[in-house]
């Protein structure tokens, strides 16, 4: 008997120190390599207008004139939109204050900005709410007042078809024009004019400029259709909620439709309709079953005025911020999955400079995808990822990532297999160093086995 042990057995020591710590090696190597390469993902390198692109979809908000001074603002603007609203700042109250005098400058500096940064515009809105005095309490006739109308619906845009061709690519012609029961608002135009003046502004918008796409532009939302009924002081009648998504169950949808279809039968020159969407209701509506009236007429539809305000009390809740992403990517995928859903628009970008709080009296805020510091919100990472999902084959994707404590999203390049440019750099350093254990080993193994054989031989 001997106290010699084999020397296969006295080789196993070392061979299992030296496999431990090429594990060790590779490990520490892949990790640092993946710090290297993978992308940082913070909202400065997620850009949703880049996503929006490749989802051929147009992504855009309303823009606040005053604050396009604002450095941050342009840039979040700049980076994560293709089309700017202008908000109120085309509405004729402001625009014409006087019969023939015009004042183009906040919606030019509105337009400008998009010129200088690439984005096109959404000509928000012609023929609304807000109308001068000297037009609501002017003595008029039919012809008289249809002349008004014609006059400033051709002057303005006209003006920014001859200054900025092709910039402004969509009117929002007509805005709000019926009661919650879907009968016409008794506007001045309603009451002076008739039903013809939806007809009148179309087609004047279309002898001013072709090329541009015309919206009649209107809100259906349940607690929003409620409130405009208690304002205006008509019967309250249902408005569009998760169990009422088709138009036939809510009125005012039931009267827009009609009459759209008695003006697309006259040939008037309307080429789609936008949802107005300040979503109040705790359960907002399909947007898919709400608009499929519009694709049954042949037209287009769009989501405009989109935001989900939330009581002031909750506005940093993590469940009510979770409740806001998943209504923002319900809505935007409803639209980017529908051939004849031509843009998405939301009613502002930052929370900074959203009109919620001012319009309801303090009690909502936080509407938007960037809080009051411009920094994303899960909305944000919510987007994100529903315009990855629609992207191209040939474009890049993303993955969910944290950005200080919010989802973010980070573009990555989806011709490698797991679509991670960092992850392939550790997949083939973790290989090249398998095949240098796997080297080691049978370096080792050949070691072991001619000093077996000369031991044996002795």
């Amino acid at each position: 008997m001997t106290n010699e042990r084999p020397v296969h057995v006295l080789a196993a020591a070392p061979l299992r120190r030296l496999i431990i710590s090429s594990i060790v090696v590779l490990a520490g190597v892949a990790t640092a390599v993946s710090m290297t390469f993978a992308p940082i993902v913070t909202a400065q390198s997620v850009s949703l207008r880049a996503l929006a692109d490749d989802a051929g979809l147009a992504l855009g908000a309303a823009v606040d004139a005053d604050a396009l001074s604002d450095e941050s603002y342009r840039e979040l603007l700049t980076e994560h939109v293709t089309l700017v609203s202008t908000s109120g700042d085309l509405s004729m109250a402001t625009v014409q204050p006087e019969r023939g005098v015009f004042d183009f400058t906040r919606a030019e500096a509105i337009v400008d900005f998009a010129v200088e940064n690439g984005l096109t515009v959404r000509g928000h809105e012609l023929i609304g709410g807000d109308v001068p005095g000297w037009v609501r309490d002017g003595d008029w006739t039919p012809e008289t007042l249809s002349e008004v109308l014609r006059d400033h619906v051709t002057a303005v845009v006209g003006h920014f078809r001859e200054r900025n061709p092709g910039v402004i690519t969509q009117w929002d012609v007509v805005g709000e024009a019926f009661l919650p029961d879907g009968t016409l608002r008794p506007t001045v135009w309603q009451q002076i004019i008739g039903d013809d003046h939806l007809r009148t502004a179309f087609a004047a918008a279309d002898a001013a400029d072709p090329e541009a796409l015309l919206f009649y532009d209107d809100f259906y939302d349940d607690l929003a259709v409620t409130q405009d009924a208690v304002a205006a002081g008509v019967p309250i009648v249902p408005g569009a909620n998760a169990s009422r998504s088709t138009c036939e169950l809510v009125p005012k949808c039931v009267g827009v439709r009609d009459r759209t279809a008695a003006l697309v039968a006259a040939d008037t020159p309307i080429d789609g309709i936008g949802f107005q969407s300040h979503l109040f209701s705790p359960d907002p509506a399909d947007f898919s079953e709400l608009s499929a009236w519009v694709t049954d007429l042949g037209l287009q539809w769009g989501v405009t005025e989109f935001d989900v305000p939330l009581p002031v009390t909750e506005i940093d809740s993590a469940e009510a911020l979770e409740f806001q992403a998943t209504v923002y990517a319900d809505a935007l995928t409803a639209c980017a999955d529908a051939p004849d859903c031509t843009s998405f628009v939301t009613w502002g970008i930052s929370d900074r400079f959203s009109p919620i709080p001012a319009e309801t009296g303090g009690a909502f805020g936080g509407a938007l995808w960037f809080d009051a510091d411009d920094e994303p919100k899960p909305a944000f990472a919510a987007m994100a990822d529903a315009l990855a999902d629609r992207a191209t084959p040939a474009t890049p994707t993303t993955s969910t990532a944290s950005v200080a404590g919010r989802s973010s999203t980070s573009p990555q390049d989806t011709t490698s297999g797991n679509g991670d440019g960092g992850g392939d750099s550790v997949l083939m350093v973790v290989g090249l160093g398998g095949l240098a254990v796997v080297a080691t080993l049978v370096v080792v193994a050949r070691r072991r086995r001619g000093g077996h054989v000369a031991s044996s031989d002795s």
